[in-house]
């Protein structure tokens, strides 16, 4: 059972839970589920790495977020007209619980300190949707990218600094909007100042605490 709802909700809910979700395994580049789908519930990763991807007017793929172990996934079909308006995909094999509709409504309604999690849970992605939607620099928002994929995937066990997973460079422009060309130059300006490292088509973060002061746009 994952923590969130073991730490938020009783130990009686926790069955509940435990007894009306499903475990369900998905493999690299398969979806979970696609915009216009009806949402059905709720997604917990057990183990795993996702991305969230919105389809622009174009026809093009943005990534608007990154979410691994522990994370929630599926709340952006909730209200209005009951369907997702994001796909996810997975990034590699991923372990998932599927929480039906039904299931986490009565949860919610019983379990206060869950439901305060869940609405603090919404009020930060909020917050952080609209942090982005401002006009920063783009190396600025390159920087949140980076800044992002350490703190969602995390670094390898066997390396201080090697990020366990690292999007491709197109990922990367498309979830800050710019070009693959862009990425490359700041990715290299980021490498000269030791911020970052390139190492093929893997990155190191060699100093997080500049990179975020990056991202925030503090320099």
């Amino acid at each position: 059972m994952n923590d969130v709802i073991k730490k938020h909700c009783t130990a009686e809910w926790c069955e509940y839970v435990r007894f009306h979700s499903k475990k369900q395994v998905f493999s690299a580049g398969e979806y979970i589920f696609k915009a216009g789908e009806d949402a059905l519930g709720l997604y917990i990763i057990e183990e795993g790495k996702v991305k969230v991807i919105i389809n622009n007017n174009d026809g093009s793929e943005r990534i608007i977020r990154l979410i691994s172990n522990a994370d929630i996934l599926g709340h952006r079909g909730f209200g209005g007209d009951w369907k997702y308006s994001v796909s996810a995909i997975a990034l590699e094999k991923s372990d998932l619980t599927f929480i039906p509709l039904s299931i986490f409504n009565h949860v919610m309604k019983a379990n206060p300190d869950f439901a305060y999690y869940m609405m603090m849970f919404f009020a930060e992605e909020l917050r952080e949707s609209e942090r982005l939607a401002t006009n920063l620099p783009i190396r600025n928002v390159i920087a949140s990218v980076l800044f992002n994929i350490y703190k969602v995937f995390g670094l390898e066990k066997e390396s201080d600094t090697k990020l366990s997973f690292t999007l491709s460079r197109k990922d990367i422009a498309n979830q800050a909007g710019t070009r693959y060309e862009t990425v490359v130059r700041v990715l290299a300006d980021l490498n000269k100042e030791e911020i970052i490292r390139i190492d093929g088509k893997a990155l190191h973060i060699l100093d997080a605490k500049r990179l975020e002061v990056v991202k925030n746009g503090k320099e």
